[in-house]
């Protein structure tokens, strides 16, 4: 909050704090509007123009707040964070009042690149541009070299996804529009590969995943649309279209991972050695959770105790904060291991487990999936009445997803599908 202070200090006077001459300057400014005294040696070693490792005195920081308009630094300190979003919000609003694309694309451009609220404000404007229809000003903004993904972290790119995606399974758009922004990599890496919608396969999601295989794409992209067109047809009861899926080395961990589990939707004879073959990488002795993200889903929709048990043994060796570093990852890997104790009925380690998940900390596209599992897991080891109440829970979720592979049988454990 100091640099703070000391940025609009800047601000105010109109000129940099950068030598001397400047803070002789500022002392005496600040001296004739406010009659408050700080020398302009407190000032030199305040903006780190001589070196110093002391910290400013409360006196200096509350004569400089004071200077600024506000009662003294805490009171600063206090409301200066409401003020800023709330001139934030403003700004917002009179930039898309005014419908200029040109003053949104720079207004954008400099949030993104100061890293304050940038990422909230950046799906507020995404959301309205879809809801008010305005698709040109959508596409200039997703085509912005600021949100490329190497420019944003794996928790921007996460909420941006979901910012955008859950819109989508309320909206109905045009296949041209939707087709536009399929074309967009930004949007690809932003939205289209990130928020997977595992609820809405049946619905809007694979209407996009038509609508992909249109246009001409990249060979990491086709990989990904033919696992999803496998999944779909797994959780329809229809036989697998895509038996050998290309993988590449330079894929992301997690598309490797998709790749490698589609053999389990054919029941792979020899699956762990196919798994041992694809995870025996030397130069990473101790691999991150992400490497299994996918194969861990998907021994799950296929009630694979096998592949459970043998991602088990690796995750539980790579336990390192290091190696479990997206939260979203580890829920999902806790949830498949309460699951496989179920399978095996130990309910004693079904117990243990069960305290490190949560679904709310799940990737929001696979809640409604997640919540299928947690219900068929304790299902093993209810009572009677915890079985009805349970049972008509599962019926209310998989009636949302209306996935043929979810019927009543599902719900029992033995019945491998």
């Amino acid at each position: 909050m100091i640099n703070i202070l000391k940025k609009k200090t800047s601000e105010k006077v109109g000129f940099k704090i950068k030598d001397l001459n400047s803070c002789i300057q500022l002392s005496n400014i600040i001296l004739e509007n406010n009659d408050e005294f700080v020398s302009y040696n407190t000032l030199r070693r305040l903006y780190k123009i001589v070196k110093d490792t002391e910290l400013p005195s409360n006196k200096t920081l509350d004569i400089l707040s004071r200077f600024n308009g506000y009662h003294n630094y805490q009171y600063f300190i206090k409301t200066y964070k409401f003020e800023n979003k709330w001139k934030l919000q403003n700004d917002v609003y009179e930039i898309q009042n005014s419908n200029d694309i040109n003053l949104l694309l720079t207004f954008l451009k400099k949030i993104l690149k100061s890293k304050e609220n940038h990422i909230s404000v950046l799906i507020q404007i995404l959301r309205e541009l879809l809801l008010q229809k305005k698709y040109h000003q959508l596409y200039k903004i997703f085509a912005l070299k600021e949100l490329e993904i190497k420019n944003l972290t794996y928790d921007e790119v996460t909420h941006i996804g979901n910012g955008i995606g859950l819109l989508l399974r309320k909206i109905n758009l045009e296949d041209e529009v939707i087709k536009t922004l399929l074309s967009i990599k930004n949007y690809q890496d932003l939205v289209f590969t990130m928020f997977v919608d595992y609820a809405n396969l049946n619905t809007y999601y694979f209407q996009h995943i038509k609508l992909f295989k249109t246009i001409k794409s990249k060979d990491y992209l086709v990989a990904f649309y033919l696992c999803i067109e496998n999944l779909h047809s797994y959780l329809y009861l229809k036989q697998i279209p895509h038996s050998n899926i290309s993988l590449k080395e330079y894929y992301h961990p997690i598309l490797k991972s998709r790749i490698i589990a589609q053999k389990l939707f054919v029941k792979y004879k020899n699956i762990i050695n196919h798994l041992d073959k694809h995870y025996e990488i030397p130069k990473i002795p101790k691999l991150p959770i992400e490497y299994f993200y996918e194969l861990i889903i998907t021994a799950m929709i296929t009630k694979n105790s096998v592949v459970m048990e043998w991602i088990i043994e690796k995750v539980e060796d790579n336990k390192e904060e290091n190696y479990i570093f997206h939260i979203r990852h580890i829920q999902h890997y806790f949830i498949m291991k309460s699951l496989y104790f179920a399978l095996k009925k130990e309910r004693k380690q079904f117990k243990e487990s069960r305290k490190f998940y949560s679904v709310e900390a799940g990737s929001t596209s696979y809640k409604e999936m997640l919540e299928i599992f947690i219900i068929i897991a304790q299902y093993q080891f209810a009572n009677a009445s915890e079985r009805i109440n349970l049972k008509n829970q599962y019926l209310q979720t998989t009636k949302k997803l209306s996935y043929p592979l979810f019927d009543e049988n599902y719900l029992i454990l033995s019945a491998i599908p």
